[in-house]
């Protein structure tokens, strides 16, 4: 019977993830789920440990990878040690899966085979929804996770699958080069699925399948990190693919983050939007 892999690169120590986990018990296709303890403390990776099981197994990166190259080293790891892989899916380790989550998004992967990846429905925990098809918006150079669409209640294919939760081809995902680990983290969806794109596979969204994420615990909106992160993979993405490559509307937003942080005298945020456009500018891919 199908056995797919489910990744789950865990940056943090709180007790979702033990929520994510147990939301696969009613999960009715063979899942194997690999938890990547991304650089923790001692203390963190013992919490971790108490959740292994036979279906749960626990590997250890010494530093932090990111997300970008966290989820490549358990990818890395899934492919060396096990036989006939077909599928990964990737998951966050603040998020819920709905019953059976995985089966029904193999079902729709398995049936086409020009599909390299297929995400649900994400909500928040209240209910909100937070992604509904990732669709670019080459004009201002924006990226949106709930686009209008004609018929939003259909599986259709979109230009940005979530990685949130991402059911994938493992051998297109390989095929891609898995993703990119100089971003670290943020905007990591958008360059695999252009790859994807350019080698003539498609995403999809299926609007009836649904997992929830806990939004808050995913990282800071004012943390330095993800200021830098998202401002300079943004300015990348776009300067990369967009015809117009930095356009006005993607200057507009660096300028209102500036403002944003400013109005509030978050300097060190206000040094780290002035960082990320001087590296993106000059192609410069740092790690913090």
């Amino acid at each position: 019977m199908q056995m797919i892999y489910v990744i789950i690169v865990n940056y943090k120590t709180e007790n979702v993830i033990e929520d994510a986990i147990r939301s696969f018990e009613e999960e009715e296709i063979n899942i194997h789920i690999i938890v990547l303890d991304n650089g923790s403390t001692e203390s963190s990776y013992k919490v971790l440990q108490k959740m292994t099981n036979d279906r749960v197994e626990l590997i250890r990166s010494d530093t932090n990878l990111g997300f970008t190259g966290g989820v490549n080293y358990a990818a890395e790891y899934i492919k060396n040690k096990y036989k006939n892989l077909e599928y990964l899916f990737l998951f966050n380790p603040d998020a819920i899966s709905s019953k059976n989550l995985v089966g029904n998004l193999y079902k729709v992967l398995s049936c086409n085979n020009n599909v390299a990846a297929v995400s649900p429905h994400i909500l928040t925990m209240d209910n909100i929804s937070w992604f509904s098809g990732g669709m670019i918006d080459w004009e201002k150079c924006e990226i949106l996770n709930n686009p209008y669409v004609v018929n939003p209640n259909e599986i259709r294919k979109v230009d940005i699958y979530n990685g949130c939760a991402v059911l994938f081809d493992a051998k297109k995902f390989y095929e891609a080069r898995m993703l990119d680990n100089d971003l670290f983290i943020y905007f990591d969806e958008a360059f695999l699925s252009m790859r994807f794109l350019e080698m003539g596979y498609q995403c999809f969204y299926h609007p009836d399948l649904i997992a929830y994420h806990h939004v808050p615990y995913g990282t800071s909106s004012d943390s330095t990190l993800k200021t830098y992160y998202m401002t300079r993979n943004h300015i990348f993405f776009f300067k990369k693919y967009s015809k117009k490559k930095i356009c006005f509307y993607l200057c507009i937003d660096i300028f209102k983050t500036l403002l944003s942080h400013a109005k509030y005298f978050k300097v060190s945020n206000v040094y780290y939007v002035f960082l990320a456009v001087y590296d993106a500018i000059r192609g410069k891919k740092r790690i913090l």
